[in-house]
């Protein structure tokens, strides 16, 4: 079952984020995609960023996190969990109407 989760960093940015996402995948587009990553949605918000990720199964997500998230972190010299909240879940049910590409890609 496809398992989710909501994270909040507070104080973080897009930059940040794309920063250790460089960091995480390695920079090589689709052929860098994280195994079982299903959805990736990151934005920043008052609170500060703000990431939604979908996974084939909780498996999937932990591996990236164990193997290739908080290494990345700390490449970037970030703690692995700078006050971040999480919610994880199983999805129960998914609609998608469209998709978005970013201005500017």
């Amino acid at each position: 079952m496809a398992f989710a989760t909501i994270t909040e960093v507070p104080g973080g940015t897009l930059p940040g984020y794309r920063e250790v996402t460089a960091l995480a995948v390695g920079g090589g587009g689709d052929l860098a995609r994280p195994d079982g990553l299903l959805l990736l949605v990151a934005g920043e918000s008052e609170e500060g960023l703000q990431v939604v990720s979908m996974w084939e199964s909780g498996v999937h997500h932990d591996r990236f996190v164990a193997e290739r998230l908080h290494p990345a972190l700390r490449r970037a010299g970030l703690p692995a969990d700078p006050g971040m909240r999480h919610v994880e879940f199983e999805v129960g049910e998914l609609d998608v109407a469209a998709a978005l590409t970013p201005s500017g890609s």
